[in-house]
């Protein structure tokens, strides 16, 4: 987000502008969602990315890319919009630097780890989880035929549990996440929004940022996405499947090295989604700040 407004947004306006950032985001990058979760729930027989690309498009055609990305969508502009209301509710209560005026790194840190603990226990869980068997199972029995199947086969075979199956690492990985992703990107465009407006190319400060705080990222907490993956497949449905059993199981099957499955497409999804999330974030934020219809139609939210 830039600092060319100083006050807080409205609790509406975060979520608006939040949920289109991630809608709009997840809907680009799914694809590599696709096949970051394969490669995981392969483990150490998997292939590398474009070869299990290839190999999936060649067996089902293009829309196995989109497998599950109803469910991820959905959970994703979900997220984002409480992602970033959180975010900027807690924000606004912390310290600001008595010079610039602006978020001191610790009121970000502070509002990123409660962004990242709120998105997860309220939409990530269940909406991962979901995804994951839906896509284990495109590549496998084929037991469900549609996303209410899924839905349906969880609550009668697992119950609540079973949406919530690795909500310890998916909640680590959020609060990780979002700590990260929020402290980055603002030092970030701290850093190149001045120059690029004197060179009048301030616009592009927020895709620029927000794609190298996707990097960061991505490397601090792949780990917990793996972990996370692993807990919420269907093989896992029963017998052990705390999150410290998996863990050791990952790295007995793979070494730590395994910890980092999935890299790649993550990488490129978190690095272009986060260009797009934080751009699209900064300019829907705007244009409900410049109409003045929808200030006075939102003023006592």
């Amino acid at each position: 987000m830039t600092e060319k407004f100083t006050s807080t947004p409205t609790p509406l306006q975060s979520i608006v502008a939040g949920a289109a950032a991630g809608g709009i985001e997840s809907l680009t990058t799914y694809p590599t969602e696709y096949v970051k979760t394969r490669k995981q729930l392969l483990g150490a027989s998997s292939p590398s990315p474009l070869r299990l690309l290839i190999t999936a498009v060649r067996d089902h055609g293009l829309g196995v890319l989109y497998t599950g990305a109803g469910a991820f969508c959905v959970s994703n502009a979900s997220k984002s919009g409480i992602r970033f209301l959180t975010f900027d509710a807690i924000r606004s209560k912390l310290p600001r630097d008595h010079k610039t005026g602006k978020p001191t790194n610790s009121s970000n840190m502070l509002a990123g780890v409660a962004a990242g603990v709120a998105e997860s226990i309220t939409v990530v869980t269940p909406g991962e989880s979901i995804k994951t068997k839906i896509v284990e199972d495109r590549a496998g029995p084929r037991l469900f035929k549609s996303t209410g199947d899924a839905l349906r086969w969880m609550a009668s075979n697992q119950g609540i549990r079973g949406f919530y199956r690795g909500v310890v690492p998916v909640t680590m990985k959020q609060a990780s996440n979002a700590l990260v992703r929020f402290t980055s990107y603002h030092a970030m465009f701290d850093l190149i929004e001045p120059p690029l407006k004197d060179a009048g190319k301030g616009s592009l400060a927020a895709s620029i940022a927000g794609a190298s705080a996707g990097i960061v990222t991505v490397y601090a907490t792949m780990p917990f996405d793996t972990v996370k993956t692993k807990m919420q497949s269907v093989s896992t449905g029963s017998g052990k499947q705390g999150t410290l059993h998996v863990l050791t199981s990952i790295i007995r099957e793979s070494g730590v090295a395994g910890l980092w499955k999935g890299t790649t497409p993550r990488l490129v999804r978190l690095s272009v989604s986060g260009a797009i999330s934080f751009s699209i974030y900064q300019n829907v934020l705007d244009f409900m700040r410049n109409s003045t219809d929808f200030q006075s139609k939102t003023a006592i939210l």
